[in-house]
């Protein structure tokens, strides 16, 4: 897609804090096909103490991608740490761990049944969402339910006469997603041919006025291994990468698929999840637990991105979520529940928080309770410590965790603890000063956001509508250097314009 920066580049000069001015967008998004629109601005403070930016989270982590259409407003301070506030929310069931998702401004539990976080009550409640997977497109509501595809209500895709259709993804006017059919055994194979079985990977072109999905016009892809399906998919620019359980990825550009990473039954490769960052997709591997960087080319592994957490093994590791919150990158890393953050301006990491408090951390094993577990005569690694979901919400970040799958306690699992096994599962939300996310309402024509920095805090309104706002707990944000509009931390706007100014005084 082309894209059209009105650059309008502005100086604020007033000494002090912000107090009532606000960054002004004129944003039109264009034609709604799915993509990530990206960065809104970004600049740096004429002090240099503050990045203040906005923008669409692009990101895809295992099954969940962020809400398209919640803008992202954060101030970012370039020098030392800010420490987390942290606290924990009730448990929304009663199995060992969970996944998060957001939607129309809303945080969800999605197992074993979808849940609402209910702010007023404190407590997740049961929700009236028909579907686990939505997405809006434009004014259009996309539902992906088992085998099919759901447009305001009505089928636009049937499930396949054999096989079935899994992990759905649209993107760019692509509706994304896997055919496989297993005839026979279930396990894992190298593809002979169509009738021993298959998985496919299509991009159909379609847009919701299209109506019924047309498959006999997809962009095909035999890929390697029968019964291979994604784990995650991402976009940089107008290419579309899908990422395999096997370890295949694969980059849609012009119509066509290419293979950047082979899939493989005999290498351990798999990409949990892909976050658009600046000017390069981020891909969260497994078994190295660090980052992987796609620059529209070739992908190449990102040393130290994040470090191992000290006194644990370096081995079978797995960045399994990426999030941006308060203009930092956090990941959060498999076996031990840690979330790294990086400090962009200083280029360093740190932990910033480990989500278990059990057990120690030791190197005498690769995951917590490996050995205890063992002894039973089960999956070593059932006890294994994921962060599976984070998501931004307000002025908090949502952090889910989980065992190695969503297990049910029991009696012999008593190693774990009777109580402590209750972290599986947990829901923790951590708070900076300097960040707010808030949905946005589609509209076909452009509309005005204003981002508002003040001794108040954060405030985000469209079109004269007050979206949210949150709190900068006593910092003083000094004047605004030039902006660069349309690029920034979320990578860049892939809509139809961003022009925009810094306005003071009400404008």
């Amino acid at each position: 897609m082309r894209v059209i920066l009105v650059l309008m580049m502005a100086l604020f000069v007033v000494a002090g804090a912000v107090a009532d001015s606000e960054i002004v967008v004129k944003l039109d998004r264009g034609e709604d096909v799915g993509q990530n629109f990206g960065s809104l601005f970004e600049a740096k403070t004429t002090d240099g103490k503050y990045v203040v930016g906005a923008g669409f989270s692009g990101a895809y982590n295992t099954y969940y991608r962020h809400d398209r259409h919640t803008v992202h407003f954060f101030v970012r301070p370039t020098k030392g740490t800010r420490p987390l506030e942290v606290t924990r929310t009730s448990r929304p069931n009663d199995l060992a761990g969970t996944y998060l998702f957001n939607f129309d401004g809303q945080v969800y539990s999605a197992s074993p049944d979808v849940r609402m976080w209910n702010e007023g009550d404190v407590a997740w409640k049961p929700s009236p969402t028909r579907s686990r997977v939505d997405t809006r497109v434009g004014k259009h509501l996309l539902s992906f339910e088992g085998s099919t595809v759901v447009l305001d209500g009505e089928t636009v895709l049937e499930a396949p006469a054999q096989g079935n259709y899994t992990g759905f993804y649209y993107a760019h006017g692509y509706l994304v997603f896997y055919h496989i059919y297993r005839p026979g055994d279930t396990g894992y194979r190298d593809y002979t041919t169509d009738e021993e079985g298959y998985s496919k990977l299509l991009a159909c072109p379609w847009k919701p006025s299209d109506g019924a999905v047309d498959v006999s016009k997809a962009v095909v892809e035999t890929v390697p291994v029968v019964g291979e399906f994604p784990y995650a998919f991402g976009q940089l620019g107008d290419q579309v990468i899908s990422c395999s359980n096997i370890g295949g990825v694969y980059a849609l550009r012009d119509g066509q698929w290419r293979t950047l990473v082979d899939g493989s039954m005999k290498t351990s490769y798999q990409v949990y999840a892909g976050f658009t960052y600046y000017d390069q997709l981020l891909l969260g591997q497994y078994p190295s637990g660090e980052l992987f960087s796609f620059d529209g080319e070739t992908v190449t592994q990102l040393p130290g991105w994040p470090p191992v957490m000290e006194g644990v093994s370096g081995s079978a590791r797995e960045a399994q979520t990426i999030v941006i919150y308060g203009g930092e990158l956090y990941v959060g890393v498999w076996p031990w529940g840690e979330v790294w953050r990086y400090q962009p301006d200083q280029g360093t990491w740190d932990l910033a928080r480990r989500v278990f408090s059990h057990p120690e951390p030791t190197t005498a094993t690769v995951h917590p309770y490996e050995t205890e577990t063992a002894a039973l005569g089960g999956v070593a690694n059932q006890w294994g410590q994921r962060v599976t979901s984070m998501v931004p919400h307000n002025d908090s970040l949502f952090i889910s965790t989980s065992a190695k799958w969503q297990c049910e306690w029991e009696p012999k699992f008593a190693y774990v603890g009777e109580e402590a096994w209750k972290e599986y599962g947990t829901i923790t939300h951590v708070r900076v000063p300097g960040h707010l996310s808030v949905p946005v309402k589609w509209t076909d024509v452009p509309t005005e956001l204003r981002f508002a920095i003040s001794d108040d805090g954060l405030r985000v309104t469209q079109d004269g509508k007050g979206l949210g706002t949150a709190k900068l707990d006593g910092i003083a944000v000094g004047a605004l250097g030039e902006l660069t509009w349309g690029q920034g931390a979320y990578g860049v706007f892939t809509g139809k314009q961003v022009p925009g100014k810094v306005a003071a005084g009400g404008e």
